[in-house]
């Protein structure tokens, strides 16, 4: 989910891909929702359906936000690695993804000194957070939605490899639609281990991103659009089959036709905001909140269940989600600012040293 998280502010380039940025935030804020009135959760002292029952209908859905940061992920990561050497791509990916985390990691550790609901990790883990690659050793993340970087890691190792070869439209095209397609066989065939480092589950995503992407660059063909036509069904397929798994995790029903309608409605919003209706969209402040996505995404989670764990009972409900996300928000505004901006291009130049870039 990260480069749709962590994508460099417009240029000129592609001011005209504002609307890019407010789909971001949008995710972000759909993700939040599904925290903290959704997903079933002890901080509230009773389920989320009990304290929200009409809002809950909505935001129990709210976790397909993730699976919208990786069709903006397959997006994105095109439109800033396209034409960009190997240590380049390497160097602005690390820059923009590790110093708001590194800081996230050591805020949280700092909540977990304070809050006995937080994650209680040991001080081994809690270093392990620090390399993002955690969850691939079996190690608890201080957050749980760093779960989707270490998926997004994955997706960056692959598409460096095509980067390797060199990217054309060809390769493209048939990168992003047989790796969904061959991830689905290791996933029916029951081999676990290329199931998971072609993060199957995903794949379909990150699929028909890459494909929009492409048709945004290159122009539609009736190929291109029937490679999205197949990742597309892959991606409701996969939203479908996995509805179950969410009814377990929300604690009420969840509709997989409902899935299946938002997944849809979540891939046309890549297109209408890319090469749509919304494609001319330049309002500066979607770039404005598309920036402040990736580090509210970071510390949304414990910090907000820490306010609703402390306050639920002593005010309103929706009071008390106010104050969550206005704190989130608060730390998000601080990270962009104070950390992002100031060390992004440190941290990309150092980067490329090392590299040889």
């Amino acid at each position: 989910m990260t480069s749709a998280l962590t994508t460099t502010p417009a240029t000129a380039r592609r001011s005209r891909l504002r609307g890019l940025d407010g789909l971001r935030f949008l995710a972000a804020a759909v993700v939040v929702g599904y925290h903290y009135t959704g997903i079933d959760r002890d901080y509230w002292g009773r389920p989320p359906s009990a304290v929200f029952p009409t809002l809950n209908h909505v935001t129990r859905y709210g976790y397909l936000g993730v699976e919208l940061f990786f069709v903006i992920s397959g997006f994105v990561i095109l439109m800033t690695a396209w034409g960009r050497p190997l240590p380049g791509f390497v160097a602005s990916r690390v820059a923009r993804l590790y110093p708001a985390y590194w800081v996230a990691v050591g805020l949280t550790v700092l909540l977990q000194l304070v809050w006995a609901g937080g994650r209680q990790l040991g001080w081994f883990d809690n270093a392990m957070n620090l390399t993002m690659v955690q969850e691939g050793f079996g190690i608890d993340s201080v957050q749980g939605a760093f779960w989707t970087l270490w998926v997004e890691l994955k997706f960056y190792l692959l598409a460096a490899l095509v980067l390797l070869v060199g990217f054309t439209p060809r390769r493209v095209l048939a990168f992003a639609i047989l790796w969904p397609v061959l991830s689905q066989t290791f996933r029916l065939a029951g081999w676990t281990f290329l199931e998971n480092l072609f993060i199957a589950e995903f794949a379909p995503y990150f699929g028909v991103g890459m494909l929009l992407f492409l048709i945004h660059r290159e122009g539609g063909t009736l190929l291109r659009w029937l490679g999205v036509a197949v990742t597309g069904l892959l991606c409701v397929e996969q939203t479908v089959r996995h509805a179950p798994l969410a009814t377990r995790g929300v604690g009420v029903e969840i509709s997989p036709v409902a899935c299946a309608v938002v997944v849809v409605a979540m891939i046309a919003s890549v297109w209408l905001v890319a090469d749509g209706p919304l494609r001319h969209l330049d309002w500066r402040w979607l770039s404005v909140v598309g920036a402040l996505t990736y580090p509210l995404y970071l510390v949304h989670g414990q910090f907000g269940f820490a306010v609703i764990d402390t306050l639920h009972g002593r005010l309103g409900a929706y009071a008390v989600v106010a104050l969550a996300v206005g704190l989130s928000l608060g730390i998000a505004v601080g990270l962009h600012y104070l950390v992002e901006r100031r060390w992004h291009d440190r941290l990309r130049d150092g980067v490329l040293r090392l590299l040889g870039g």
